[in-house]
């Protein structure tokens, strides 16, 4: 009897193994939003880069490069940097694009989470991003930000 069930167990973790596990479309694009939170904390430009589209295009006229330049600057002025993110609105369009409305709280110290925003300076970010799976892998392609209210982090 134990044989059996233990090569019944056996057989499911093979199963369990050997499927594809292709990660869903939001599980991918959830991955790139918190290696991107990653990046950005350990201020690497060389993490940061392979996530913006070689054609990103963003506010104000902004290519990938005036973002990285944008982003090298603020490493440089910021030596400790934390993030807290919170997706608001992940919508696929299609299987190849998305649009996601994400809150970033950005401060010189840890969070320990949103109910520490009442308390704690930081500076509030809303960013609205365009992404787009390119060669299997997805990247943002465009974004716009402006500045977040921290009920928006509340609700």
């Amino acid at each position: 009897m134990l044989g059996r069930l233990g090569t019944l167990l056996l057989l499911l973790l093979l199963i369990t193994a050997c499927s594809n596990g292709e990660k869903t479309p939001e599980e991918q694009i959830r991955e790139l939003l918190d290696t991107g939170e990653q990046a950005v904390e350990s201020r690497s430009l060389s993490a940061v880069s392979p996530l913006l589209s070689a054609t990103y295009s963003g506010g104000a006229g902004r290519n990938k490069q005036a973002i990285m330049r944008l982003l090298a600057g603020y490493f440089v002025a910021h030596q400790s940097i934390h993030l807290l993110t919170q997706v608001s609105r992940l919508e696929l369009i299609g299987e190849q694009r998305a649009e996601v409305t994400l809150f970033v709280a950005v401060a010189g110290q840890p969070f320990s989470g949103v109910s520490q925003l009442l308390s704690m300076r930081a500076d509030l970010i809303r960013l609205d991003l365009t992404l787009a799976a390119e060669q299997g892998e997805w990247q943002v392609q465009s974004g716009e930000w402006r500045r977040a209210e921290k009920r928006d982090f509340l609700e």
